[in-house]
């Protein structure tokens, strides 16, 4: 069976996995790349080799904003064309966001008696309806009730596509949006983070991702603030992994809380990041994320998680494996950070952190689903 991939922006992690999937699936596989990304975005096919062929297609990708809110609009003209010469028995497609390219992918299933899987996270759940969505929401749904297979991201997202878009439960399949934690693991360098820890006399607080409001860092600086001022947790250090518009607010946070010898900026850091999450005690995700909970129980780390893309609904068991958060207070977060970091805790919530991964949601399930999607479709 040949099974078409179209991505209109092939992340780094996305690699990892049709990498894994080409090498060991039994299909004949094809990728697209509509290639929505920076010309020195790290994190994309742009600038990395990969060992699989991709096919980068032509787009036009204009990104509007209304009422605070960024839309993309993916389009590769292309695509239908591709797909003519190709006949993919099954496409793989991002789903809401790639919604104009789907048209074209129905085009080509209708005419040619194919299917296409939607893959998707269902809803980003902080955005909020407009007129917008209220317009293209008929469009989006009569595409996505037409194809053969949804591809849910999380458990949420599946829960979102059966109560409120009336999927058929059967026809919606969890596939967790893992990385390859064998591959994560391979990648750390134990020196690097001998050295990290080398000057750290108490705990480590880890923050990786995007400096961007929306990410909310600064909250976790007031939070870390709160925290440290406790005798027990004195010695503690947060670390900060990302860049973005905000970093310069961030410093002079810091700053001002005369904590800049407390909270260390690390700059944008692509390969290798592993190591620092292997040199950290707890991850804290306080704004929107999802993959980086993931990556942090790679390598047993408790997180402690305010509401993000559902991710923290499978993999955070309250008080197990680290703290879900409900409210957007700085002494709430503080609290759940210090009650991680108590040696009665930190010890098993790591334990239970790195098991979540190994025995649930990981690579391996994730092939494993997706084949299941393929399948179902065909």
């Amino acid at each position: 069976m040949k099974v078409a991939f179209y991505q209109p922006y092939l992340a780094m992690w996305r690699i990892q996995f049709l990498s894994r999937f080409i090498g060991e699936a039994d299909h004949d596989v094809v990728i697209y790349d509509g290639g929505f990304s920076g010309k020195n975005d790290v994190k994309s096919v742009s600038n990395n080799s990969v060992n699989f062929p991709v096919r980068k297609l032509r787009s036009w990708s204009p990104v509007l904003s209304y009422r605070g809110q960024r839309y993309p609009f993916y389009f590769s003209p292309g695509l239908f064309f591709s797909l003519l010469k190709d006949r993919p028995d099954v496409v793989v497609t991002e789903g809401e966001i790639n919604f104009i390219n789907n048209i074209s992918i129905f085009i080509y299933c209708r005419m040619f008696q194919k299917k296409y899987v939607w893959w998707s996270l269902g809803k980003v759940r902080t955005r909020k309806k407009n007129i917008l969505n209220r317009l293209l929401d008929p469009v989006v749904d009569f595409l996505l009730h037409r194809s053969s297979c949804v591809m849910a991201r999380t458990t949420w997202a599946k829960r979102y596509y059966v109560t409120v878009k009336s999927v058929p439960d059967c026809k919606v399949i969890v596939a967790p949006n893992s990385m390859d934690e064998k591959l994560a693991r391979s990648e750390v360098d134990e020196q690097l983070v001998c050295d990290l820890r080398g000057s750290v006399v108490g705990h480590v607080i880890l923050y990786v991702g995007a400096l961007t409001a929306n990410k909310r860092p600064k909250d976790l600086i007031d939070a870390f603030s709160i925290l440290i001022r406790k005798p027990e947790y004195s010695g503690c250090e947060l670390w900060l992994v990302g860049d973005g518009p905000e970093k310069k607010v961030l410093i002079d946070t810091a700053r001002q809380l005369g904590l800049d010898n407390k909270i260390k900026f690390f700059g944008k850091v692509f390969k290798g990041v592993g190591s620092y999450f292997a040199a950290a005690d707890v991850v804290v995700v306080p704004g929107l994320g999802g993959l980086v909970i993931n990556h942090a129980m790679i390598f047993g780390k408790p997180v402690i998680s305010r509401l993000a893309d559902g991710t923290e609904l499978d993999l955070i068991v309250d008080g197990e494996t680290g703290f879900l958060l409900n409210d957007y207070e700085a002494t709430s977060m503080a609290n759940a950070i210090g009650t991680a970091l108590l040696p009665v805790n930190l010890e098993r919530m790591s334990i239970n952190a790195r098991a979540k991964v190994d025995n649930y949601w990981n690579i391996e399930t994730m092939m494993s689903r997706v084949n299941q999607c393929i399948e179902y479709s065909n």
